[in-house]
């Protein structure tokens, strides 16, 4: 690996076996959450009424800790809006699903749109791989039409299987990330 900055050499070293059991947890998370995606989807909803509330919490301690009284009161706001949004998502999470399922729907639309639109101006102006950002762009719109024509019965899949096969891509990464490192830590990473 010629090129990459001494620092991050000697961290990938170091740590290459770190990121290979994150690697391999991720891979296992993905997978589950592909072969049973409705038992995922309402595992991420619950845990997004977690971090909500976690948000919650941070936005009235932040709105304590500094700020106009205008600041503050917006952040209080936003906190007892955080705090509605949690426990609704804690209390029904088989319904929240469909409201995070429509928001993976505007996601995927926007994000689609963007890569379509970043990778016709880059094919024009000669940038690398500008279409596989044109295909990209296209593959999240076409997700994202699927589950809406789905819907409200895709919520019970789509988020836990679109998560699923992004930690199972993230693990895969993690894992070539790791034996990169590892092969840096047996010194054979080139110089």
């Amino acid at each position: 690996m010629p090129g990459l900055p001494p620092e991050l050499r000697e961290a990938l070293s170091k740590n290459w076996k770190v990121l290979l059991i994150g690697g391999i947890v991720s891979v296992v998370l993905g997978l589950i959450a592909i072969i049973v995606p409705p038992l995922a989807s309402v595992g991420i909803t619950i845990l997004v009424g977690i971090i909500l509330l976690v948000g919650a919490v941070g936005m009235v301690a932040e709105a304590i800790s500094r700020g106009t009284t205008g600041h503050r009161i917006w952040s209080a706001i936003l906190a007892v809006l955080y705090v509605i949004a949690g426990v609704w998502l804690l209390i029904n999470p088989v319904e929240g699903t469909i409201t995070l399922t429509v928001v993976l729907i505007v996601f995927f639309l926007v994000i689609g749109l963007f890569r379509l639109i970043a990778g016709i101006q880059g094919r024009s102006g000669g940038v690398p791989n500008a279409g596989w950002m044109i295909v990209n762009g296209i593959l999240s719109i076409a997700i994202a039409v699927l589950v809406l024509l789905d819907l409200p019965s895709s919520a019970a899949w789509a988020i836990g299987l679109l998560v699923g096969i992004q930690l199972l891509f993230d693990g895969l990464m993690l894992i070539t990330t790791a034996m990169a490192g590892k092969k840096l830590a047996e010194g054979g990473g080139g110089a």
